[in-house]
């Protein structure tokens, strides 16, 4: 229960302090503009782009220009006002809290029930064999069933408790433990998520605009493939959700309960995320967690927990250790599974996206689905190219370390204040 109660305190934290990089970042991921030159008699090529991209090519070299962080949160801000940048904030305190939350308990019981098999494992192993001095006073250990000419060498006094005590569990351990806890919250978390990425890529004041006589409504198929853009009758351009319960009741009834969980298959392969960033905070708290002063000499304690009692300074000084093994482990993850993040999001956004033209001045419906991953991945690279791939990572790499720094430093403190309160 104190790791539940601390990763839900982690992950809301973190979330609410950092939300408006989050909604950025997602907004950028789904922009489906590139860097490459478009010929209006390049027939082959328009056939290959999704025709939403002619109406964002507004320059006289008819030049698509991609969103950047700058642009997106001014974009926000005028059309959606400052509120605009929390959008889908309340999905994504739940999933939030769920996820980390869940996440957390799962992760340290898998790690107890390794340990556990693992000093049993060597418990087993130690009763199976027996101590032996041999006539130099070395110290040895034989199996039962060998002769004392067989002998190996052991660490001299080596008892069982010993043993025990340098169990610990490994890299390949901590990942596996974390890619299951990983899975089992994909399953019960993923509609949460997809529905905070559509209340993220919404704008409500652009569908009030559509209801007026002098809004330009124009809807472009990504099956078409002529110029020609098709008009939309208003009554056909879906109205936005109006909260959770409304978007999960709406996407149900519109796309099937199956629907809710688009963007799972790459969600599955984002476990490799968590795995990845504990297996390297593990490494970096195993090897400079909790410094402390022993015996008038500076130590790292590797991986113990401080103990009641402790000065607030040294808890302080704690913290800073969590914050930059947070950090750079969720740096590390995140940038080595940052294209599959941008395959999730394009998934699991509505297939018809209300968005507004700065050049021209229009507001367009577009209709954008994809087939699955394979076609989300193909689209990608033909279209956009290799950096299609990372579109919005700067803004994640901004967000991600203090997000995580956050969370672990508010996971650590306050399973330390709950444990010490047992």
């Amino acid at each position: 229960m104190s790791s539940f109660l601390a990763g839900i305190a982690g992950g809301a934290s973190s979330t609410i302090l950092l939300y408006p990089l989050d909604l950025i970042k997602v907004r950028m991921q789904v922009d489906e503009n590139n860097r490459r030159n478009v010929s209006s008699s390049d027939t082959k090529l328009l056939q290959e782009r999704p025709l939403a991209k002619i109406h964002h090519q507004p320059s006289a070299n008819n030049t698509a220009n991609p969103r950047t962080i700058c642009t997106t949160v001014r974009g926000v801000i005028k059309h959606e006002g400052y509120k605009g940048l929390y959008r889908g904030l309340t999905p994504a305190l739940i999933g939030s809290a769920a996820s980390w939350g869940g996440f957390f308990i799962l992760y340290e019981e898998l790690k107890l029930q390794l340990l556990q098999r693992k000093r049993q494992s060597a418990a087993t192993l130690l009763s199976q064999q027996q101590s032996y001095t041999s006539s130099d006073g070395g110290q040895y250990m034989i199996s039962k069933d060998m002769h004392v000419d067989e002998e190996i060498d052991i660490n001299t006094n080596i008892t069982q408790q010993s043993k025990e005590e340098k169990i610990t569990l490994g890299p390949l351990e901590h990942f596996s433990a974390s890619c299951l806890a990983g899975a089992c919250m994909v399953v019960c978390t993923n509609p949460i998520w997809l529905i905070k990425t559509r209340l993220q890529l919404q704008n409500s004041n652009l569908h009030q605009q559509l209801s007026t006589p002098s809004a330009a409504s124009t809807v472009v198929s990504s099956t078409t493939t002529t110029a020609a853009a098709q008009q939309l009758p208003k009554q056909q351009v879906k109205p936005p959700y109006r909260g959770l319960i409304h978007a999960a009741y709406t996407i149900v009834k519109e796309e099937g309960i199956l629907a809710l969980y688009k963007g799972s298959i790459p969600a599955m392969m984002l476990v490799s995320h968590g795995g990845i960033q504990f297996v390297a905070y593990e490494f970096l708290k195993g090897h400079f967690a909790n410094f402390t002063n022993n015996n008038g000499s500076n130590q790292w304690k590797k991986g113990e927990r401080r103990g009641a009692g402790t000065p607030i300074g040294e808890r302080l000084r704690d913290s800073c250790g969590y914050l930059v093994m947070g950090a750079a482990s969720k740096f590390i993850a995140s940038t080595i599974t940052y294209p599959i993040q941008v395959i999730k999001t394009r998934l699991q956004q509505r297939s018809q996206v209300v968005e507004f033209s700065e050049a021209t001045g229009e507001i367009i419906v577009t209709k954008r689905e994809y087939a699955g991953v394979a076609d989300c991945v193909g689209r990608i690279w033909r279209n956009e190219g290799f950096v299609g791939f990372f579109k919005g990572c700067v803004t994640n790499a901004i967000r991600v370390a203090p997000s995580a720094a956050i969370t672990f430093v508010t996971y650590e403190f306050v399973l330390d204040v709950l444990t010490e309160e047992r």
